[in-house]
């Protein structure tokens, strides 16, 4: 041999020999690294998924009081229609 270190000297994982040689630690970097952003990405779900429940909430909450509201505009227009009349 000559000495020199061929490509086929390091360890890799067979499925990937066509490809250049990716080291273990380049796999574990990559499959730690999507891990990470899978993780990230569920907890930024779920914090909007509580977002939107909080948010359905309060607009059930102003629809009540929008409802409420315009009732007593109503009231209030049939007492001065009356006080109109008198």
């Amino acid at each position: 041999m000559d000495g020199s270190r061929t490509p086929s000297n390091r360890k890799t994982f067979p499925i990937f020999e066509g490809m250049d040689a990716l080291t273990t630690f380049e796999i574990l970097s990559l499959a730690g690294a999507i891990i990470g952003v899978y993780t990230k990405l569920t907890q930024e779900i779920g914090k909007l998924k509580g977002r939107v429940v909080a948010l359905e909430k309060t607009e059930t909450e102003v629809k009540a009081m929008l409802t409420e509201l315009l009732a007593s505009v109503q009231e209030i227009k049939i007492l001065l229609a009356k006080k109109g009349i008198e």
